[in-house]
């Protein structure tokens, strides 16, 4: 998950990055999502300065069923993450700040990680398939 918002951080910092850079930490609709908001926010102008970081990591169930890959029965864990975002500003072309006051500094995602090359690469081919924001009591920034 580390790397995950790592490459988030990175790809909204600078938009020249290039966005085949999910690829490397997402698959599935999760891959889709991250990919068309980083569009919308890049045709729009906008960047991240600071970056969100991850508080707290709870792993909520694992499943390391490989029956079926081609049907996406593939190992799973769910993670339940919360994030701070109080060190983050969105800027638009004009550098000016596209966050509201009342954007709250913490919140809870929960993760859908994946590894679809289990047989090949049961370590490392871990990749965000889906996140759901998820109502949970604030964290502690």
């Amino acid at each position: 998950m580390n790397d995950y918002y790592a490459i988030r951080n990175q790809l909204r910092r600078d938009p020249t990055q290039p966005l085949s850079k999910l690829k490397s930490v997402a698959i599935s609709t999760e891959l889709t999502t991250q990919q068309t908001l980083f569009k919308r926010e890049r045709e729009q102008g906008l960047h991240q300065i600071g970056e969100t970081k991850v508080v707290e990591l709870e792993v909520q169930s694992v499943n390391l069923d490989n029956s079926d890959p081609q049907a996406g029965k593939v190992p799973t864990v769910q993670i339940d993450v919360c994030f701070d975002v109080s060190g983050v500003d969105v800027l638009d072309a004009d550098g000016k700040s596209v966050v509201t006051p009342e954007r709250p500094d913490t919140g809870w995602i929960r993760y859908s990680v994946a590894n679809y090359q289990w047989d090949s690469d049961p370590d490392g081919a871990w990749r965000v398939a889906s996140s759901q924001d998820i109502e949970r009591t604030p964290c502690d920034a």
